[in-house]
Protein backbone atom coordinates (compact mmCIF):
# COMPACT_ATOMS: atom_id res chain seq x y z
CA UNK A 1 0.00 0.00 0.00
CA UNK A 2 1.58 3.32 -1.17
CA UNK A 3 -0.57 4.96 1.51
CA UNK A 4 -2.12 4.24 4.51
CA UNK A 5 -6.27 5.05 4.99
CA UNK A 6 -7.63 6.00 7.97
CA UNK A 7 -9.97 3.90 10.14
CA UNK A 8 -12.65 4.86 12.79
CA UNK A 9 -13.26 1.54 15.01
CA UNK A 10 -17.08 0.93 15.39
CA UNK A 11 -19.35 -0.88 17.18
CA UNK A 12 -21.23 -4.29 17.09
CA UNK A 13 -24.09 -6.51 18.48
CA UNK A 14 -23.60 -8.67 21.45
CA UNK A 15 -22.74 -12.26 19.59
CA UNK A 16 -25.01 -14.71 21.35
CA UNK A 17 -25.55 -18.48 20.28
CA UNK A 18 -27.29 -19.54 17.53
CA UNK A 19 -31.31 -20.19 18.19
CA UNK A 20 -30.95 -18.26 21.41
CA UNK A 21 -31.79 -14.61 22.41
CA UNK A 22 -31.58 -13.47 18.31
CA UNK A 23 -33.46 -16.15 17.49
CA UNK A 24 -36.33 -14.37 15.80
CA UNK A 25 -34.20 -11.81 14.45
CA UNK A 26 -32.96 -12.12 10.62
CA UNK A 27 -29.54 -10.57 8.78
CA UNK A 28 -31.16 -7.68 7.65
CA UNK A 29 -32.98 -7.37 11.27
CA UNK A 30 -29.79 -7.47 12.98
CA UNK A 31 -27.89 -5.24 10.72
CA UNK A 32 -30.52 -2.52 10.86
CA UNK A 33 -30.73 -2.37 14.50
CA UNK A 34 -26.59 -2.12 15.21
CA UNK A 35 -26.38 0.61 12.52
CA UNK A 36 -29.33 2.36 14.28
CA UNK A 37 -27.66 2.33 17.35
CA UNK A 38 -24.74 3.13 15.84
CA UNK A 39 -26.00 6.74 13.89
CA UNK A 40 -26.82 7.67 17.50
CA UNK A 41 -23.19 6.96 18.78
CA UNK A 42 -20.90 8.66 16.00
CA UNK A 43 -19.38 11.87 16.63
CA UNK A 44 -19.52 13.49 13.14
CA UNK A 45 -21.89 14.04 10.67
CA UNK A 46 -24.41 11.28 9.53
CA UNK A 47 -24.21 12.80 5.80
CA UNK A 48 -20.89 11.95 5.25
CA UNK A 49 -21.61 8.25 4.55
CA UNK A 50 -21.70 7.73 1.42
CA UNK A 51 -20.77 4.13 0.80
CA UNK A 52 -22.04 0.89 2.49
CA UNK A 53 -20.06 -2.11 2.25
CA UNK A 54 -21.81 -5.32 3.52
CA UNK A 55 -21.37 -9.18 3.82
CA UNK A 56 -23.34 -11.88 4.71
CA UNK A 57 -22.30 -15.88 4.17
CA UNK A 58 -24.99 -18.19 4.46
CA UNK A 59 -27.42 -17.00 1.83
CA UNK A 60 -30.90 -16.52 2.19
CA UNK A 61 -33.22 -16.73 -0.73
CA UNK A 62 -35.51 -13.40 0.63
CA UNK A 63 -32.59 -11.74 0.87
CA UNK A 64 -30.96 -10.36 -2.70
CA UNK A 65 -28.69 -7.80 -1.60
CA UNK A 66 -28.05 -7.55 2.35
CA UNK A 67 -26.45 -4.18 1.81
CA UNK A 68 -28.70 -2.16 0.28
CA UNK A 69 -31.55 -3.54 2.72
CA UNK A 70 -29.48 -2.53 5.31
CA UNK A 71 -29.58 1.53 3.91
CA UNK A 72 -33.24 0.81 3.45
CA UNK A 73 -34.22 -0.50 6.60
CA UNK A 74 -31.93 1.70 8.43
CA UNK A 75 -32.14 5.39 9.18
CA UNK A 76 -29.17 5.83 6.56
CA UNK A 77 -30.16 8.22 3.88
CA UNK A 78 -32.01 5.52 1.45
CA UNK A 79 -29.72 7.42 -1.27
CA UNK A 80 -26.53 5.72 0.02
CA UNK A 81 -25.53 3.41 -2.41
CA UNK A 82 -24.50 -0.11 -1.23
CA UNK A 83 -22.99 -3.68 -2.29
CA UNK A 84 -22.76 -7.10 -0.70
CA UNK A 85 -19.61 -9.21 -0.80
CA UNK A 86 -18.55 -12.66 1.17
CA UNK A 87 -15.06 -14.24 1.18
CA UNK A 88 -16.81 -16.88 4.48
CA UNK A 89 -15.51 -16.14 7.55
CA UNK A 90 -13.38 -12.80 6.75
CA UNK A 91 -16.29 -11.21 4.55
CA UNK A 92 -16.36 -8.21 6.67
CA UNK A 93 -12.30 -8.32 6.17
CA UNK A 94 -12.90 -7.53 2.68
CA UNK A 95 -15.53 -5.68 3.13
CA UNK A 96 -13.03 -2.88 4.98
CA UNK A 97 -10.35 -2.88 2.68
CA UNK A 98 -12.69 -2.94 -0.50
CA UNK A 99 -13.57 0.55 1.13
CA UNK A 100 -9.55 1.08 1.41
CA UNK A 101 -8.88 -0.12 -2.00
CA UNK A 102 -11.40 2.25 -3.05
CA UNK A 103 -10.24 5.35 -1.29
CA UNK A 104 -6.62 4.81 -2.56
CA UNK A 105 -8.38 5.09 -5.85
CA UNK A 106 -10.31 7.81 -4.94
CA UNK A 107 -8.45 9.61 -2.40
CA UNK A 108 -9.34 13.25 -3.10
CA UNK A 109 -13.76 12.01 -2.33
CA UNK A 110 -14.78 13.40 0.39
CA UNK A 111 -16.61 10.85 2.26
CA UNK A 112 -16.88 7.76 4.69
CA UNK A 113 -18.12 4.39 4.21
CA UNK A 114 -19.51 2.33 6.70
CA UNK A 115 -18.42 -1.65 6.41
CA UNK A 116 -19.40 -5.02 8.24
CA UNK A 117 -21.22 -7.52 8.31
CA UNK A 118 -23.76 -10.38 10.16
CA UNK A 119 -24.43 -14.01 10.38
CA UNK A 120 -27.84 -15.51 11.61
CA UNK A 121 -27.36 -18.73 11.84
CA UNK A 122 -31.00 -18.96 13.49
CA UNK A 123 -32.33 -17.95 10.26
CA UNK A 124 -30.76 -20.34 7.91
CA UNK A 125 -33.54 -22.75 6.48
CA UNK A 126 -33.46 -26.32 5.47
CA UNK A 127 -32.61 -27.30 2.14
CA UNK A 128 -34.34 -29.64 -0.68
CA UNK A 129 -32.27 -32.49 -2.03
CA UNK A 130 -32.37 -32.41 -5.93
CA UNK A 131 -35.09 -34.60 -6.39
CA UNK A 132 -37.59 -32.53 -4.06
CA UNK A 133 -36.58 -28.92 -5.18
CA UNK A 134 -36.92 -30.50 -9.22
CA UNK A 135 -40.49 -31.54 -8.04
CA UNK A 136 -41.88 -29.03 -6.41
CA UNK A 137 -40.69 -26.41 -9.60
CA UNK A 138 -42.25 -28.86 -11.59
CA UNK A 139 -45.99 -27.91 -9.91
CA UNK A 140 -45.53 -24.57 -12.06
CA UNK A 141 -46.00 -26.29 -15.61
CA UNK A 142 -49.30 -27.28 -16.39
CA UNK A 143 -50.40 -30.41 -15.85
CA UNK A 144 -53.70 -32.10 -13.63
CA UNK A 145 -53.49 -32.96 -10.07
CA UNK A 146 -53.21 -36.86 -11.14
CA UNK A 147 -50.00 -36.29 -13.22
CA UNK A 148 -48.79 -34.27 -10.28
CA UNK A 149 -49.37 -36.68 -7.56
CA UNK A 150 -47.32 -39.79 -9.91
CA UNK A 151 -44.72 -37.83 -10.40
CA UNK A 152 -44.81 -37.07 -6.23
CA UNK A 153 -44.89 -40.98 -5.74
CA UNK A 154 -42.18 -41.69 -8.20
CA UNK A 155 -39.69 -39.88 -5.61
CA UNK A 156 -38.63 -41.76 -2.58
CA UNK A 157 -40.70 -39.89 1.03
CA UNK A 158 -36.88 -39.77 2.22
CA UNK A 159 -35.77 -37.70 -0.68
CA UNK A 160 -38.83 -35.40 0.11
CA UNK A 161 -38.09 -34.15 3.26
CA UNK A 162 -35.39 -31.21 4.01
CA UNK A 163 -32.22 -31.69 4.95
CA UNK A 164 -30.26 -28.92 7.64
CA UNK A 165 -27.79 -27.14 5.57
CA UNK A 166 -24.21 -29.23 5.49
CA UNK A 167 -21.21 -26.92 6.52
CA UNK A 168 -19.41 -28.96 4.21
CA UNK A 169 -16.75 -27.98 1.29
CA UNK A 170 -18.42 -28.60 -1.82
CA UNK A 171 -14.68 -29.13 -3.48
CA UNK A 172 -13.68 -31.85 -0.77
CA UNK A 173 -17.00 -32.74 0.81
CA UNK A 174 -15.29 -32.72 4.16
CA UNK A 175 -16.31 -29.80 7.00
CA UNK A 176 -13.89 -27.78 8.47
CA UNK A 177 -13.91 -29.44 11.80
CA UNK A 178 -12.89 -32.52 9.61
CA UNK A 179 -9.87 -30.63 7.45
CA UNK A 180 -9.08 -29.76 11.27
CA UNK A 181 -8.73 -32.58 12.44
CA UNK A 182 -6.24 -33.66 9.59
CA UNK A 183 -4.58 -31.30 10.05
CA UNK A 184 -3.50 -31.45 13.71
CA UNK A 185 -2.90 -35.27 12.82
CA UNK A 186 0.32 -33.72 10.54
CA UNK A 187 1.20 -31.06 13.14
CA UNK A 188 1.06 -33.93 15.80
CA UNK A 189 -0.99 -30.71 18.04
CA UNK A 190 -2.20 -32.85 21.14
CA UNK A 191 -5.48 -32.30 22.52
CA UNK A 192 -4.20 -30.91 25.97
CA UNK A 193 -2.80 -28.14 23.69
CA UNK A 194 -5.81 -27.38 21.91
CA UNK A 195 -7.59 -27.26 25.49
CA UNK A 196 -5.27 -24.71 26.76
CA UNK A 197 -5.19 -22.71 23.70
CA UNK A 198 -9.52 -22.51 24.22
CA UNK A 199 -9.44 -21.98 27.90
CA UNK A 200 -7.23 -18.59 27.67
CA UNK A 201 -9.40 -17.54 24.82
CA UNK A 202 -11.84 -17.23 27.53
CA UNK A 203 -9.80 -15.41 30.00
CA UNK A 204 -8.44 -12.97 27.84
CA UNK A 205 -11.79 -12.27 26.75
CA UNK A 206 -13.27 -12.30 30.55
CA UNK A 207 -9.93 -9.92 31.18
CA UNK A 208 -10.93 -7.59 28.20
CA UNK A 209 -14.73 -6.82 28.99
CA UNK A 210 -14.10 -3.73 30.28
CA UNK A 211 -12.35 -2.83 27.01
CA UNK A 212 -14.75 -4.49 24.82
CA UNK A 213 -17.90 -4.02 26.11
CA UNK A 214 -18.23 -0.16 25.20
CA UNK A 215 -18.43 -1.28 21.61
CA UNK A 216 -21.67 -3.51 21.85
CA UNK A 217 -24.57 -2.20 21.60
CA UNK A 218 -27.98 -3.30 23.72
CA UNK A 219 -30.03 -5.41 21.07
CA UNK A 220 -33.43 -6.90 22.44
CA UNK A 221 -31.95 -5.96 26.03
CA UNK A 222 -28.97 -8.32 25.81
CA UNK A 223 -25.98 -6.12 26.20
CA UNK A 224 -22.89 -8.12 26.57
CA UNK A 225 -21.88 -11.50 24.65
CA UNK A 226 -23.30 -14.71 26.40
CA UNK A 227 -21.12 -16.97 25.14
CA UNK A 228 -18.03 -16.42 27.19
CA UNK A 229 -17.25 -18.94 30.01
CA UNK A 230 -16.04 -17.12 33.27
CA UNK A 231 -15.78 -20.57 34.52
CA UNK A 232 -14.76 -23.03 32.28
CA UNK A 233 -11.38 -25.20 33.22
CA UNK A 234 -9.12 -27.40 31.54
CA UNK A 235 -11.15 -30.43 33.60
CA UNK A 236 -14.55 -29.28 31.75
CA UNK A 237 -12.64 -29.08 28.28
CA UNK A 238 -11.14 -32.21 28.87
CA UNK A 239 -14.33 -34.19 29.32
CA UNK A 240 -16.13 -33.12 26.39
CA UNK A 241 -16.41 -35.78 23.42
CA UNK A 242 -14.52 -35.58 19.75
CA UNK A 243 -16.62 -33.85 17.38
CA UNK A 244 -15.57 -35.00 14.10
CA UNK A 245 -13.61 -38.41 14.64
CA UNK A 246 -14.94 -40.08 17.70
CA UNK A 247 -12.24 -42.37 17.85
CA UNK A 248 -9.06 -40.78 17.69
CA UNK A 249 -10.27 -36.96 17.27
CA UNK A 250 -9.31 -34.12 19.45
CA UNK A 251 -11.33 -30.98 17.93
CA UNK A 252 -14.42 -30.88 20.12
CA UNK A 253 -17.06 -28.15 20.81
CA UNK A 254 -15.20 -26.77 23.31
CA UNK A 255 -11.42 -26.21 21.24
CA UNK A 256 -13.78 -25.22 18.06
CA UNK A 257 -15.82 -21.75 17.31
CA UNK A 258 -19.65 -21.99 17.97
CA UNK A 259 -22.58 -21.07 15.65
CA UNK A 260 -23.52 -17.12 16.85
CA UNK A 261 -25.67 -14.77 15.67
CA UNK A 262 -24.08 -11.27 15.41
CA UNK A 263 -23.91 -7.94 13.67
CA UNK A 264 -20.25 -5.56 13.36
CA UNK A 265 -19.47 -2.51 11.30
CA UNK A 266 -16.52 0.14 11.50
CA UNK A 267 -15.46 3.21 9.55
CA UNK A 268 -13.02 3.64 6.52
CA UNK A 269 -12.72 7.35 6.01
CA UNK A 270 -11.39 9.28 2.81
CA UNK A 271 -7.81 10.77 2.50
CA UNK A 272 -9.63 14.05 2.11
CA UNK A 273 -11.63 13.69 5.83
CA UNK A 274 -8.83 13.45 7.71
CA UNK A 275 -8.26 16.57 8.96
CA UNK A 276 -12.33 16.64 9.55
CA UNK A 277 -12.72 13.57 11.25
CA UNK A 278 -10.07 11.99 13.75
CA UNK A 279 -9.10 8.73 12.65
CA UNK A 280 -8.84 6.05 15.15
CA UNK A 281 -6.06 4.27 13.17
CA UNK A 282 -4.81 3.35 9.93
CA UNK A 283 -5.08 -0.13 7.75
CA UNK A 284 -1.57 0.37 5.90
CA UNK A 285 -1.18 -3.01 4.51
CA UNK A 286 -3.47 -6.16 3.58
CA UNK A 287 -3.64 -9.26 1.47
CA UNK A 288 -5.07 -12.07 0.55
CA UNK A 289 -3.75 -15.95 -0.42
CA UNK A 290 -5.24 -19.23 -1.56
CA UNK A 291 -4.02 -22.39 -0.28
CA UNK A 292 -4.57 -26.00 -1.47
CA UNK A 293 -7.10 -27.49 0.74
CA UNK A 294 -5.47 -30.83 0.29
CA UNK A 295 -2.50 -29.54 1.98
CA UNK A 296 -4.38 -27.76 5.15
CA UNK A 297 -7.78 -26.17 4.33
CA UNK A 298 -7.26 -23.95 7.10
CA UNK A 299 -3.53 -23.18 7.08
CA UNK A 300 -3.34 -19.76 5.16
CA UNK A 301 -3.42 -17.18 7.73
CA UNK A 302 0.32 -17.51 8.48
CA UNK A 303 0.84 -17.13 4.82
CA UNK A 304 -0.51 -13.99 4.76
CA UNK A 305 0.83 -12.92 7.89
CA UNK A 306 3.90 -13.67 6.84
CA UNK A 307 3.19 -11.87 2.99
CA UNK A 308 2.96 -8.70 5.36
CA UNK A 309 5.54 -9.06 7.52
CA UNK A 310 8.30 -9.54 4.61
CA UNK A 311 7.13 -6.03 2.69
CA UNK A 312 6.89 -4.64 5.91
CA UNK A 313 10.19 -5.88 6.85
CA UNK A 314 8.52 -6.53 10.15
CA UNK A 315 9.13 -9.71 12.54
CA UNK A 316 6.54 -11.16 15.38
CA UNK A 317 8.09 -8.88 17.88
CA UNK A 318 7.76 -5.54 16.30
CA UNK A 319 4.03 -6.41 16.85
CA UNK A 320 2.23 -4.88 19.70
CA UNK A 321 -1.20 -6.81 19.26
CA UNK A 322 -1.88 -10.63 17.07
CA UNK A 323 -5.21 -12.25 16.44
CA UNK A 324 -5.99 -15.14 14.60
CA UNK A 325 -9.29 -16.02 14.21
CA UNK A 326 -9.96 -18.95 16.26
CA UNK A 327 -11.94 -21.30 13.74
CA UNK A 328 -10.64 -24.01 15.95
CA UNK A 329 -7.69 -24.39 18.14
CA UNK A 330 -5.58 -26.48 16.68
CA UNK A 331 -5.90 -24.77 13.41
CA UNK A 332 -4.34 -21.64 15.58
CA UNK A 333 -2.02 -23.70 16.66
CA UNK A 334 -1.19 -25.84 13.09
CA UNK A 335 -0.31 -21.97 11.98
CA UNK A 336 1.77 -21.24 14.72
CA UNK A 337 3.76 -23.98 13.75
CA UNK A 338 3.71 -23.49 9.75
CA UNK A 339 5.43 -20.29 10.95
CA UNK A 340 8.09 -21.14 13.09
CA UNK A 341 9.27 -23.76 10.38
CA UNK A 342 11.56 -22.69 7.98
CA UNK A 343 11.19 -25.67 5.55
CA UNK A 344 7.42 -25.26 6.19
CA UNK A 345 7.41 -21.62 5.16
CA UNK A 346 9.50 -22.06 2.01
CA UNK A 347 8.25 -25.30 0.77
CA UNK A 348 4.38 -24.66 1.64
CA UNK A 349 3.87 -20.52 2.12
CA UNK A 350 6.78 -19.70 -0.71
CA UNK A 351 7.96 -17.31 1.75
CA UNK A 352 11.92 -17.67 2.91
CA UNK A 353 11.65 -14.58 4.90
CA UNK A 354 12.45 -14.93 8.63
CA UNK A 355 10.00 -12.71 10.89
CA UNK A 356 11.42 -14.50 13.98
CA UNK A 357 9.71 -16.90 16.43
CA UNK A 358 5.94 -16.49 17.01
CA UNK A 359 4.74 -17.13 20.24
CA UNK A 360 1.66 -19.23 20.34
CA UNK A 361 1.17 -17.09 23.94
CA UNK A 362 1.26 -13.75 22.68
CA UNK A 363 -1.82 -14.13 20.09
CA UNK A 364 -5.67 -13.57 20.60
CA UNK A 365 -4.76 -11.13 23.93
CA UNK A 366 -8.31 -9.91 24.00
CA UNK A 367 -9.62 -13.24 23.26
CA UNK A 368 -11.05 -14.69 20.04
CA UNK A 369 -14.02 -16.44 18.44
CA UNK A 370 -13.73 -19.57 20.37
CA UNK A 371 -15.08 -17.25 23.24
CA UNK A 372 -16.81 -14.78 21.73
CA UNK A 373 -18.79 -16.51 18.96
CA UNK A 374 -18.18 -16.67 15.47
CA UNK A 375 -20.92 -14.74 13.01
CA UNK A 376 -19.24 -15.36 9.90
CA UNK A 377 -19.99 -12.16 8.19
CA UNK A 378 -19.32 -10.24 11.47
CA UNK A 379 -15.81 -11.86 12.78
CA UNK A 380 -13.72 -9.69 10.29
CA UNK A 381 -15.01 -6.32 11.74
CA UNK A 382 -14.94 -7.48 14.96
CA UNK A 383 -11.49 -8.59 14.93
CA UNK A 384 -10.46 -4.66 13.23
CA UNK A 385 -12.18 -2.92 15.84
CA UNK A 386 -11.00 -5.06 18.83
CA UNK A 387 -7.32 -4.56 17.51
CA UNK A 388 -7.54 -0.96 17.39
CA UNK A 389 -9.38 -0.95 21.24
CA UNK A 390 -6.29 -2.77 22.31
CA UNK A 391 -4.14 0.06 20.87
CA UNK A 392 -5.92 2.58 22.16
CA UNK A 393 -6.02 1.05 25.40
CA UNK A 394 -2.48 0.19 25.56
CA UNK A 395 -0.79 3.28 23.68
CA UNK A 396 0.58 0.71 21.15
CA UNK A 397 1.61 1.19 17.13
CA UNK A 398 1.18 -2.21 15.38
CA UNK A 399 -1.61 -5.20 15.35
CA UNK A 400 -1.72 -7.75 12.76
CA UNK A 401 -5.32 -10.29 12.68
CA UNK A 402 -5.90 -12.74 9.86
CA UNK A 403 -8.75 -15.30 9.68
CA UNK A 404 -8.90 -18.73 7.95
CA UNK A 405 -11.73 -18.88 5.62
CA UNK A 406 -13.44 -21.50 3.63
CA UNK A 407 -12.34 -22.96 0.64
CA UNK A 408 -8.22 -22.41 1.36
CA UNK A 409 -8.39 -19.01 1.66
CA UNK A 410 -7.25 -16.45 4.32
CA UNK A 411 -6.71 -12.97 4.68
CA UNK A 412 -4.85 -10.59 7.02
CA UNK A 413 -4.42 -6.50 7.57
CA UNK A 414 -2.37 -4.26 9.45
CA UNK A 415 -3.47 -1.70 11.46
CA UNK A 416 -1.20 0.81 12.59
CA UNK A 417 -1.73 4.07 15.48
CA UNK A 418 0.29 6.74 16.49
CA UNK A 419 1.18 5.79 20.02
Amino acid sequence: MKERIALKRGYRTPFVKKDAEFARLNTVDLSCLLVNDILKKIDFNASLIQHVVWGMVVPDANIYSVAREVVLGSELDNRVEAYSVSRACATSLQATTNAVSFYHSFPEEKSISLVGGVESFSSVRPVLTDQASNYFKSLAVRAGFGTKLLNALKIPITRLFPVPPAAREYSTGLTMGEHCELMVKEFKIERKRQDAFALASHQNAVKAREVIEPQIVDVLGVKKDTLIRDTTSMEALSGLRPAFDSKTGSVTAGNASPYTDGAAALFVISPALESEVKPDAFMSDFEYVGFNPADGLLMGPGKAMLRILQRQNLRWNDLDYIEVHEAFAGQVLCNVEAVNSSDYRTNQYGVSYDAGKLDELTINPYGSSISYGHPFGATGARMVSQAIAYLEKNNKSRALVSACTAGGLAGACLITREG
